[in-house]
C-alpha cells in the first residue's frame, strides 16, 4: 500500500519529463520486464517483483485516466469507458481460471514467466504495427 501511494506521487512528476507515449511504453515495457523476471523461482524475488508490479499498476491507472479524458470527447467518454470496462471483466472471466490452471499445472514462476513473454510479443506487435501505419502516412 506504501509502495503505490509512492508510486502515485510520482506520476506528476513522471508526466512532466517524459510524453505520454513515452511514458505508457516505458512503464509497459518495465512490467514486462517485471513479469519475465518470474521465471526465476526464487522466493524473495518472487515477492519483489509482486510489489514492482503492483507499483507499477498505480502508476499507469491515473496515466491511462488522463490519456482517456485527452482523448476521448465528454459526450462519448462514459459509454467507452463503460464498454472498455465490460470487455475487461469478460477477458477476466476466461484469463483467471486459465492462469490458476496453468499455476497448477506448471507452477507460478512458469505460468506469470510466460504471460510476461506473451506481452512482450504483444506489445512488440502493436508498436510494429504502429509504426508501419505512422510510415504509410
Amino acid at each position: 500500500m506504501a509502495l503505490n501511494i509512492v508510486a502515485i506521487q510520482l506520476t506528476p512528476w513522471l508526466q512532466r519529463h517524459q510524453t505520454q507515449h513515452q511514458l505508457l511504453y516505458g512503464l509497459c515495457l518495465s512490467m514486462i520486464m517485471a513479469l519475465l523476471s518470474a521465471f526465476s523461482h526464487a522466493i524473495g524475488l518472487l515477492v519483489l517483483i509482486y510489489l514492482v508490479i503492483n507499483s507499477l499498476m498505480a502508476l499507469i491507472e491515473p496515466l491511462f485516466s488522463n490519456y482517456y479524458n485527452q482523448l476521448i470527447p465528454n459526450g462519448q467518454r462514459a459509454t467507452l469507458l463503460s464498454v472498455a470496462s465490460m470487455v475487461f471483466s469478460l477477458a477476466m472471466i476466461s484469463a483467471f481460471p486459465l492462469i490458476g490452471w496453468l499455476i497448477q499445472r506448471v507452477g507460478f514462476a512458469v505460468t506469470f514467466g510466460s504471460c510476461g513473454l506473451l506481452t512482450l510479443i504483444a506489445l512488440l506487435s502493436l508498436y510494429g504495427y504502429a509504426r508501419r501505419r505512422a510510415v504509410q502516412h
